[in-house]
């Protein structure tokens, strides 16, 4: 009886460790800029993906505002040299990536 009484109390302490642990998947980016992501409305595995990319919430405000929030997506575009505009407009008629600098190459645009 008594070594199950020690067991209950070992795993009782273990549980009581583990669950006053609180983690935020904030927490590895500093609390301004956090403040910052919240505030364009990105969440924290996005502004995680993104930073690692090398943005920052100003870079990327644009774009969330043009109605594109996917990070691969803002990243994939920015980087093919679209502004957050110009981006929503390709991507709002259907066009991937590829088909928007293919048709840009040719010195066409959309509207």
């Amino acid at each position: 009886i008594m070594k199950k009484v020690v067991k209950v109390a070992v795993l009782t302490g273990i549980l009581t460790l583990t669950g006053c642990a609180t983690y935020s998947p904030w927490d590895d980016i500093p609390y301004q800029e956090a403040n910052k992501w919240k505030g364009i409305g990105v969440e924290a595995y996005d502004a995680k993906a993104l930073r690692n990319k090398g943005f920052t919430p100003t870079d990327v405000k644009d774009w969330i505002q043009a109605g594109i929030k996917s990070p691969q997506t803002i990243v994939e575009w920015k980087k093919a040299g679209f502004s957050p505009r110009e981006a929503s407009k390709w991507l709002g008629k259907g066009f991937t990536l590829e088909k928007a600098v293919s048709f840009r190459q040719q010195g066409l645009t959309v509207e």
